[in-house]
């Protein structure tokens, strides 16, 4: 995308220049600009409207009542595009343990239901984020059978699959943790990506997909992929261990979230859901 001096010009900043496009996610356009001596982070997505960010902008501030996060200089619409203007973060190095803390630090901030303020809709899997009391009926009915529904389209395998997931949902809405959970603030997609070191070693949460659900949700996609090392789950574990059962409940979210991944991204997610999909089994 080429951004016009017009464009830049209307951003708000100061004198801005040096406009250069850098690694920023899959979904939005991402640049760093300064203005004047000050360097920010901007995200572009394409023929929406402004608020097109406005689930990211509620999460982070959300998140960074408890632990650090980019602050939000300014969100708007030019040019048929909507975007949003964060402060840079100047990465340095930082310890996993720091990390943890600071997992446990958001996690332990609450909420009466399961839920936020705000949906997801923009979003290319929609998140709906309806005040739910119980985390088993949030979870299978706002999460999973949406994203089910949305896979089974173009799946045939999956709809054959059905008696799985069928088994699945009954294990969830059954289940005691699930019935009894308290809600915890959650990142909502904390993947390795997502997180990084400042300058000054302090854990930086960024591009958060924000909720209050089951803390083990997020300890669960932290694990589908690489990133993390033993340490951070020793540390979280140490400060706040989490309830009996957890590796079972565990695989639940790891399906949902390569489910996601297979929603979007297709066929090279199949065998690594396929295998969790048909391992549910009622007990």
């Amino acid at each position: 995308m080429d951004l016009g001096n017009d464009f830049v010009t209307r951003l708000g900043l100061e004198k801005p220049h040096d406009l250069e496009k850098v690694r920023g996610g899959d979904i939005n356009e991402a640049f760093s600009i300064y203005s004047n001596n000050q360097r920010y982070f901007l995200k572009i997505q394409q023929n929406a409207q402004a608020s097109f960010f406005d689930h990211e902008v509620a999460g982070l501030k959300a998140l960074g009542e408890e632990v650090t996060v980019p602050a939000v200089l300014a969100q708007g619409q030019l040019q048929g595009h909507a975007y949003l203007v964060l402060s840079w973060i100047n990465q340095g190095n930082g310890s996993q343990q720091e990390l943890a803390k600071s997992l446990v630090k958001m996690h332990q901030a609450t909420a009466p239901k399961f839920g936020f303020d705000s949906d997801n809709l923009v979003d290319l899997v929609p998140k709906n984020n309806t005040w739910q009391s119980s985390w088993a009926e949030f979870f299978v009915k706002q999460r999973l059978d949406p994203l089910m529904a949305q896979a089974q389209k173009n799946n045939f395998w999956l709809t054959q699959r059905g008696d799985h997931y069928s088994n699945l949902r009954e294990t969830i809405l059954n289940d005691n943790h699930a019935q009894t959970v308290q809600p915890s603030l959650l990142h909502g997609d904390f993947w390795a990506g997502n997180f990084m070191f400042n300058d000054q070693g302090k854990p930086v949460f960024i591009d958060p997909n924000v909720f209050y659900g089951d803390r083990e949700y997020d300890l669960a996609i932290s694990r589908v992929f690489a990133g993390f090392s033993p340490s951070f789950y020793n540390q979280y574990m140490q400060e706040w261990p989490l309830d009996d059962g957890w590796q079972k409940r565990e695989k639940w979210y790891e399906f949902y979230y390569i489910l996601m991944h297979f929603t979007r991204f297709g066929d090279i997610y199949a065998p690594r859901m396929n295998k969790l999909l048909t391992s549910f089994k009622i007990t």
